[in-house]
């Protein structure tokens, strides 16, 4: 390999970073049953839900915010005469559990587990063929992208080239954020935080509920000064912490990519 071919691909890698891997929760508001929920999450996502965490479990709870009933998530008792052993849908070997009081309770053909409204979504066991909405997921991951753009420029990017700029709406996406900046060429990193000056509210351009903030002293919590126009938000490389900033600096900022 030439040494200019050499340099050419090393430039590349530097100038993206990729880091985590990060389940995204999709609800499905279709009443199925649950192996009917699992394949249509296979067709239409990645598969049923795994939840494998406290904050994955606060995020399905952020995604479910609005809407009523019980939902399937992708767990399942292994076999009937097993009490001990529940398997995920996807495979994963997580331990990770949020039972109801008394739950599970072996009931009858009580096999799969759905999420239960009226108890803070904690988990029950089920009958499988109890029709029920579901919650399917996908697996994103993030990149930083050392390149200095407007806030504008960097939400175009992102969306023209992986899937979006990135929504830090749980503590776990937060430290993922914290470790890519630490690559970053400029002081601060542009995310997909955004503030309307029209409503004065601050919002993720994903969608994604603000449940989560990590804001600096004197940001993003008082009135915005609108007159250099909208303001945006990213990660300080420094403090780690959230800064509202005019949205024609030119920032490096991180982008989702959705994995096949």
């Amino acid at each position: 390999m030439s040494s200019a071919l050499y340099l050419v691909l090393l430039f590349s890698a530097l100038w993206k970073l990729s880091f985590c891997r990060i389940r995204q929760f999709h609800v499905v508001n279709e009443s199925k049953n649950w192996t009917k929920a699992q394949n249509y999450c296979r067709e239409k996502y990645t598969d049923l839900a795994t939840i494998e965490s406290k904050e994955e479990m606060e995020a399905v709870k952020a995604v479910l915010k609005g809407t009523g009933g019980n939902f399937w998530i992708g767990l399942k008792q292994k076999d009937k005469s097993d009490k001990i052993n529940w398997i995920w849908s996807d495979g994963s070997k997580s331990s990770y559990r949020y039972w109801n009081k008394g739950e599970p309770n072996f009931g009858r053909g009580q096999m799969c587990v759905e999420l239960r409204q009226n108890s803070e979504y904690r988990w029950n066991d089920a009958g499988c063929q109890r029709s029920n909405p579901f919650i399917c997921y996908t697996m994103t991951s993030l990149i930083l992208i050392n390149q200095p753009k407007t806030w504008r420029e960097a939400l175009s990017y992102c969306r023209e080239n992986h899937v979006d700029l990135v929504s830090v709406h749980t503590e776990e996406i937060q430290h993922w954020v914290e470790s890519a900046v630490y690559y970053a060429s400029t002081a601060n990193v542009w995310m997909g935080l955004r503030h309307t000056c029209v409503l004065s509210i601050w919002f993720w351009v994903s969608g994604e509920s603000m449940c989560y903030e990590n804001w600096a002293p004197g940001n993003g919590t008082g009135v915005e000064d609108c007159s250099g126009g909208e303001r945006s938000g990213a990660v300080h490389s420094g403090s780690k912490k959230w800064v509202s900033l005019p949205e024609d600096q030119r920032l490096n900022f991180i982008c989702t990519v959705k994995e096949l």
